[in-house]
């Protein structure tokens, strides 16, 4: 499939590996150490020096934001190439992959506060073209409880990718290569399946019968001017603002290891769409997650069905994670317990070339949002469990959490 997987990442619970302070050598100008914004982008600084050639990255892109009247800090460091020479600016884009899913389960909600559909509807109502899964909710699709595959771990689909990376996909196609297996009683099982089945149930029960067509609303009406959504290639201004990314993900031995090392951004996004299709800025992203848990995108019932917790892997539901049960998914979201952070929200999402991080700590109103340009094995993709606790231990130093 595409592996550790191109679209999923569950934020990896380790402990804080190494310090990223001592690192030697340097890919950019040194940042004296006189403010926040300066000590966060030795914290930048620091781990891509440390993590390029490992990783294969060329650029790290960082946006942190404060509940309140304080403005967030934006930073960014390296090169829009591996090898290149243009700087990264924060106004730069990235491939955000899994943190899609959110803005798609926004949307299917926003048409249950409307009356026009029901979290508890089953795909047999909406997609009666899939008997195998008639009695899957949509509720199921989304927290990843449904038990069905996902098309991005079939060969067939990984053959027909590898091919042809400028492929596009409909929702119907991409469905396809996954039905109609299903595993009764599965607990949680992550599927990007499940969000081009939401994607195909908003076609049929929206005002516009068009996913696109709500997605831009919805980003439309919460001002995300560096927020954008195709199904399969992007236009020039936006790829023009795109940053390279690179498939280095050695962990896969399938067919699509003939893409491995190669560069990605002109691929065709159309195997992802609602499942992982948008780009975006770090910035409108901690915009977006703010929005999303302390602003208007949801009705109170609707955000407390979004925050409605299984249990990662078992998939029973609880109220809340906890340091017996640290991993559980809402509705396209992850929380996690972990120390010294504590409970938070947070994705890591990942296409070929990209990942992209987000953590949401409610206690404190902070987010914290990191962008990188590769995909990686897993065991190489440490932006979670190294970067984000090392900005956590920056911000905390500075009393702001």
């Amino acid at each position: 499939m595409l592996r550790q997987s191109t679209l999923r990442t569950v934020i990896v619970l380790a402990a804080f590996a190494f310090p990223l302070a001592n690192c030697s050598g340097s890919t950019g100008p040194a940042v004296p150490k006189q403010t926040l914004q300066g000590d966060l982008q030795q914290d930048l600084q620091s781990y891509l020096t440390q993590r390029s050639s490992i990783e294969h990255i060329s650029t790290l892109s960082l946006t942190v934001s404060f509940r309140g009247s304080q403005a967030p800090i934006s930073a960014a460091i390296g090169t829009t190439s591996y090898g290149g020479a243009q700087s990264v600016t924060p106004q730069n884009l990235f491939q955000i992959g899994s943190n899609t899913k959110a803005f798609t389960s926004a949307v299917i909600l926003n048409l249950e506060a409307q009356g026009l559909l029901s979290i508890h509807d089953t795909v047999g109502k909406w997609l009666p073209q899939y008997p195998a899964w008639a009695n899957v909710t949509i509720q199921q699709l989304l927290d990843m409880t449904s038990g069905i595959p996902t098309y991005d771990g079939v060969s067939a689909f990984e053959s027909a990718y590898a091919s042809n990376p400028l492929m596009q996909f409909t929702p119907a196609q991409l469905v396809n290569y996954a039905y109609p297996q299903i595993q009764a009683n599965s607990g949680f099982s992550y599927s990007n399946t499940n969000y081009i089945l939401a994607q195909m149930i908003v076609d049929a029960a929206s005002p516009s019968h068009d996913y696109q067509t709500e997605l831009e609303n919805l980003i439309g009406r919460l001002g995300l001017t560096d927020v954008f959504y195709e199904p399969d290639f992007y236009p020039s201004s936006v790829m023009d603002r795109l940053v390279k990314g690179y498939y280095v993900n050695t962990d896969d031995t399938g067919p699509l290891s003939a893409l491995l090392n190669t560069e990605t951004s002109t691929y065709s996004l159309g195997w992802t769409q609602a499942a992982g299709g948008i780009i975006a800025t770090p910035l409108a992203l901690t915009s977006w997650v703010r929005d999303l848990f302390e602003g208007n995108v949801l009705a109170p019932q609707q955000l407390k069905e979004l925050e409605s917790l299984v249990a990662i892997p078992g998939g029973e539901p609880i109220t809340s994670t906890s340091s017996s049960q640290p991993q559980g998914f809402g509705l396209g979201l992850f929380q996690i317990t972990m120390p010294p952070m504590g409970t938070f929200w947070g994705y890591q999402g990942s296409t070929i070339g990209y990942r992209a991080s987000y953590m949401y700590l409610p206690s404190d109103g902070l987010i914290v949002t990191v962008f990188t340009n590769s995909q990686t094995s897993a065991a190489d993709n440490t932006l979670n469990t190294v970067l984000l606790p090392a900005i956590y231990n920056t911000l905390k130093a500075a009393g702001k959490v």
